[in-house]
């Protein structure tokens, strides 16, 4: 199955080859009706002229190029009602200085007006002993498209003495030049077609895929939920065998490690309590954390503290930099400390899987009304395509990662009424960013 993107890009692909196909093939039958055109006109031009030059014999050859009055009036009739009877637009008999010597044009010009554009056929017929009847390409005079051919006239000793021109107006120009203009139009028009077509299918795709994503996400949050409830549920009874073990074992000894595991447990079972209900009702992940007064000093040392407990020092460089970490803000401290330690894992985790050493931390900010908290690795960071998707739940760029840890701790972010948003640039680090609202202390 192909993803959106990959189907709106192959259909894109379909309908632009689909329009330079079409466009192709029109361009494709202009050239081919050109061409046949020009070779019926040129085989009509040839057979006239040879035709032409078997009527003027060699002796009228002679006597025309000698200059005879009664010769040039004969052939000028001869050469009137051939191009009356065929349709030209002249013919003319020239000698090798390109002077007419028989022509029906009406001018009084005695040079050939082509003979700039023709020189080299006429000269070729002359003197390079060649008989063939030789075609000119199609010229332009004034607003006539116009095209010749050119025969050599031989004397009775078989020498060249002229050369007969037959020229006949190419009719079918206007013919080809509207077909032109149409095929410009329908190319821009198609061009312009595909392009609207594109733009719609572009906008309709965009929507089919948010579709499919709220419908992917909602049965993914019906996995998840009934997923959720069933860990939560089996979680409770265990933890609250460890808490009851805890305080018997603090009474007994009075040790101050079993109080804390007992904060520890009503942390989790608060936490497990929230993704209960959340799974349930649909209602707040925040549900078993109440709000309450914090210390970023002391919340960024106990995350520490932990971070140090499960790696130990000696695999952790923490990160810091000048903060105004000194600064008591309200909000909900078992949630936000389960984010931030979430987070840090996935960091140290990352760093880890890619050889490196873990290079973690916080940098607290406070801008205006708002407590900005960066948490950033040093790790193989992130691509374009996985930052699209960091956020979706069950998506994991690490083998034994759940992809629940960023996809929840978002929510509870959100729920906090802040934001969270992830920048990495790839093999340098990873910062995700966390604004949450700075609300006035109880």
């Amino acid at each position: 199955m192909f993803s959106g993107s990959k189907r709106f890009v192959l259909i894109a692909l379909f309908t632009a080859l689909l329009i330079v196909l079409v466009n192709l093939a029109g361009w494709f039958y202009y050239q081919k009706t050109e061409e046949l055109l020009d070779h019926q006109l040129g085989r009509r031009l040839t057979a006239i002229a040879q035709a032409a030059t078997v009527a003027l014999n060699p002796g009228r050859t002679e006597l025309l190029a000698a200059g005879g009055i009664e010769s040039y009036l004969e052939a000028a009739a001869d050469l009137e009602i051939l191009r009356l009877s065929d349709s030209l637009s002249e013919v003319f008999i020239i000698n090798e200085n390109y002077r007419y010597l028989a022509t029906t044009a009406l001018e009084s010009d005695s040079m050939y007006f082509a003979a700039g554009l023709h020189a080299a056929l006429i000269d070729s017929l002359f003197y390079s002993g060649d008989h063939r009847v030789l075609l000119s390409p199609i010229y332009r005079s004034g607003s006539l498209y116009l095209r010749s051919a050119f025969a050599p006239l031989p004397g009775p000793e078989g020498f060249v003495l002229a050369v007969l021109g037959v020229e006949a107006n190419v009719d079918y120009s206007d013919a080809l030049a509207e077909l032109r203009r149409n095929l410009y139009y329908s190319t821009g028009m198609s061009l312009a077609g595909g392009l609207i077509l594109g733009l719609l299918f572009l906008l309709l795709q965009r929507r089919i895929n948010r579709a499919e994503q709220q419908l992917f996400l909602g049965a993914t949050h019906a996995h998840l939920g009934r997923m959720v409830a069933v860990v939560a549920h089996e979680m409770r009874n265990p933890l609250m065998i460890i808490r009851g073990s805890a305080e018997r074992i603090g009474r007994k000894t009075g040790m101050p490690e079993a109080e804390s595991v007992v904060e520890e447990i009503d942390r989790l079972n608060g936490i497990v309590t929230g993704y209960l209900d959340f799974a349930r009702s649909g209602g707040s992940l925040l549900s078993g954390d109440e709000p309450g007064d914090i210390s970023l000093e002391e919340l960024i040392s106990e995350v520490r503290r932990h971070l140090f407990e499960k790696f130990g020092k000696d695999e952790i460089f923490w990160l810091e930099e000048p903060s105004q970490s000194s600064l008591t803000f309200r909000s909900h401290p078992g949630s936000l400390r389960q984010v931030l330690l979430n987070l840090l894992l996935n960091g140290v985790e990352s760093c880890r899987a890619a050889g490196r050493k873990a290079e973690v931390g916080i940098y607290p900010r406070v801008e205006d009304s708002w407590l900005t908290l960066v948490v950033v690795d040093h790790g193989p960071g992130l691509t374009r395509k996985e930052l699209r998707k960091i956020f979706m739940p069950f998506y994991t760029t690490r083998q034994s990662g759940s992809g629940l840890g960023l996809y929840l701790s978002r929510k509870i972010v959100i729920e906090m009424g802040g934001t969270m948003e992830v920048r990495s640039e790839p093999d340098v680090s990873t910062e995700i960013v966390i604004r949450l609202p700075l609300e006035p202390k109880a």
